[in-house]
């Protein structure tokens, strides 16, 4: 044994460079990272582990007080026996193998659990693949075995051992050996799986026939008695097979943990458990609401569904389903975060930029009338839901019964690329050019998940402003930027919460309305293929999408009897015991939006009484015909007012006619036209939207 200690002494002396400083135990079990991240909901219920690091399989920290006796005694006979009695090294075994080092055989076994322990804790001490160690590798291993005893304990050192190997395949640890061999805890095994425990160490990989040759001499020197090795190689083959299938407990909400890993940003090596913001007891409430709605609409060729709520405040994900679960024909896939094209839920955002630039307000008039459009493939011919025209409508009316036609008006007011850029400042990604949709993007023909555009309702609940969804509990301060002002934010919430307004389109009675305040949209993509239902309350924002995964259209389903439904009793469940009211950041007097009233936007105090312009000629949708027996030059048509004042002045389409200090005649040609009434400031108190055939 001194001879062992004069030749590490000496290696330290002539090549300190290649001895470490060891750390200590604390320093080892901090640094020791499990392969699962724990996530738990908001109560601190653990709902979910999500493997993060594939290059071993590995459960928690378990601390010496955990194993059972037998285990102990079963390692420590089958790695080393003189464990207590030696300071790191076995000296008799060590010169044994340096002896036929010396003649030229390869250095064999006589590593002690110490010795084994650091060389798991120094790379410089592992043997190349399929090599052994060399002769200055194990006198290293000597050295830094002892110089381990001497500050760390022998309960301490067997512990970070049992924690660090390797026993089979992918298993590291003991806690995970248990789990993926026996489906339990380290305290709960028996003395049979200690002894298979014990036998794989010392060679993880080796065939079952040898694994169980090693627990069955094991277990007779252990027990003193001979053994029926039959049983026991039944046993070791049991266990080992069922290793192939390692069970990850518990998996409540698989989906939405890997939606906090790759959406949250977190640096994974600081994690070992996160708090996350989900309400567990709502998000089983949520689940069962929408296997048992979807279940309803199956003769319709509806397969899925997928909900998602957000606090309004913090942007809080409060409830995640993502599909309906095991009966899911893609239980695997997140139809959150799916991208499909959104329908009609688009709309508030085109009414909303229209307000924000003064071109519309609630109260504007707009023409449902059929409408031809030029595009690149011919003409675009919209048509509503239900494929009738309402004639002349309020702004209002138009979106709270969400009406095709026009919605696209109202878009052709607006520069397209301003309308997609408004999109991305919402939080929505890989939008394609404004060309590549032309019109129709008024109508949803954009793809979007479910998480974005209910996240982008979210900045109406707040008042106009946005911010990114959250993912932790405790995750802190939060960025938001202005959108939209309050008061158009106001507008917006004051209409999508119009039940007289929404009866227009969908009647008095569904599952839109009710008791307490909610704003809603809903929406159904081309061919029947997604269907949508958005809204908020003064508190949650909840986003509801049901279809078929595949694609394939639905069967008469509209916003109202798919989706709605879900969301409805979602909305109802989460205000069971909580008050809702719209919240209004204007003066209360000033809540009608009359054509002759614009916002101040600049110091966002409310709305600011103009002089009433509103045109009486052209009725906004009317179309004109060119009769051919008139000569040209004698056709004319009249424009008036309600005022006249030379400070404001005519515009066609965006050119200047004239001031209004009087009717204007104007000699029409073929086209579409949008006369407005702009003040001395360019901002547009009335406008009529006419056509010239």
């Amino acid at each position: 044994m001194k001879l062992i200690f004069y030749i590490s002494s000496y290696l330290s002396l002539v090549f300190p460079s290649i001895l470490i400083a060891l750390p200590t135990y604390q320093e080892v079990k901090s640094n020791y990272l499990p392969s699962d991240i724990s996530l738990y909901d908001r109560r601190q219920e653990l709902i979910q582990r999500l493997r993060v690091r594939k290059e071993y399989r590995s459960e928690g920290w378990v601390e010496y007080q955990e194993f059972p006796k037998f285990l102990i005694d079963s390692v420590i006979h089958a790695e080393d026996k003189r464990f207590y009695e030696h300071k790191g090294v076995d000296s008799n075994a060590i010169l044994s193998s340096l002896f036929f080092s010396l003649k030229g055989t390869s250095l064999r076994g006589a590593s002690t659990i110490s010795m084994q322990l650091v060389t798991l804790l120094d790379p410089n001490l592992q043997p190349g693949k399929n090599q052994r160690k060399s002769i200055f590798q194990k006198i290293k291993q000597i050295h830094q075995a002892t110089e381990l005893e001497s500050f760390w304990t022998k309960e301490e050192i067997l512990t970070a051992y049992l924690n660090l190997i390797f026993f089979r395949g992918e298993l590291k640890g003991i806690a995970s050996a248990t789990q993926g061999l026996f489906r339990k805890s380290v305290s709960s095994i028996t003395p049979n799986e200690s002894y298979l425990l014990a036998a794989l160490i010392r060679s993880p990989q080796s065939s079952i026939e040898k694994i169980s040759k090693r627990v069955c001499a094991l277990k007779k020197e252990r027990d003193g008695v001979f053994q029926n090795c039959e049983e026991i190689s039944r046993f070791v083959r049991e266990s080992l097979f069922r290793n192939t299938n390692y069970l990850q407990q518990p998996s409540y909400v698989p989906l939405f943990a890997k939606s906090v890993i790759e959406l949250g940003g977190y640096n994974l090596n600081e994690f070992l458990k996160i708090d996350t913001t989900l309400s567990y007891s709502y998000q089983k409430k949520v689940e069962e609401i929408l296997r048992r709605n979807i279940k309803t609409l199956e003769n319709r060729n509806v397969k899925d569904g997928a909900v998602v709520v957000i606090e309004n405040k913090t942007g809080k994900v409060l409830v995640y389903v993502a599909n309906i679960g095991k009966e899911s024909s893609v239980s695997q896939l997140d139809l959150i975060r799916t991208k499909r094209q959104v329908g009609s839920t688009l709309k508030p955002f085109v009414y909303a930029l229209n307000f924000q630039q003064k071109k519309l307000t609630p109260n504007s008039i707009l023409s449902d009338s059929p409408i031809g459009i030029p595009v690149y493939q011919g003409i675009y011919r919209p048509l509503n839901y239900d494929k009738s025209y309402k004639g002349n409508v309020t702004v209002r009316q138009s979106l709270a019964s969400s009406l095709n036609i026009p919605a696209i008006r109202a878009l052709s007011f607006l520069d397209v690329n301003e309308f997609v850029s408004l999109l991305e400042n919402l939080g929505i990604k890989g939008l394609q050019y404004p060309e590549f949709y032309g019109p129709s993007l008024a109508l949803g023909a954009a793809d979007i998940s479910l998480l974005e555009l209910t996240n982008a309702y979210r900045m109406f609940a707040n008042g106009g402003l946005y911010s990114q969804i959250q993912w932790r509990e405790n995750e802190g301060s939060f960025e938001q930027k202005r959108i939209f002002s309050t008061q158009v934010s106001f507008m917006i919430s004051d209409i999508l919460s119009d039940r007289e307004a929404r009866s227009l389109g969908f009647g008095w009675d569904n599952f839109l309305s009710t008791s307490y305040f909610t704003a809603v949209k809903t929406g159904t993509s081309q061919d029947m293929r997604d269907n949508w239902c958005i809204g908020y309350s003064e508190h949650y924002t909840v986003g509801v999408w049901v279809g078929n995964p595949t694609g394939s259209p639905m069967l008469d389903v509209s916003g109202i009897t798919g989706a709605a439904p879900v969301w409805r009793e979602t909305m109802d469940v989460l205000h069971e015991s909580l008050n809702s009211k719209l919240i209004s950041y204007e003066d209360p007097t000033t809540n009608e939006f009359e054509l002759n009233e614009k916002m101040d936007s600049s110091n966002g105090n409310g709305l600011e009484k103009t002089k009433s312009f509103r045109i009486l000629t052209p009725v906004s949708g009317s179309i004109f015909a060119l009769d051919p027996d008139i000569p040209n030059g004698r056709q004319k048509i009249l424009f008036t007012i309600s005022s006249y004042d030379v400070s404001y002045s005519y515009y066609l389409n965006d050119v200047f006619l004239a001031h209004t200090k009087e009717p204007f005649l104007w000699e029409p040609k073929k086209g579409e036209y949008r006369l407005e009434i702009k003040d001395k400031d360019q901002k547009i108190v009335s406008l009529s939207l006419f056509e010239v055939r």
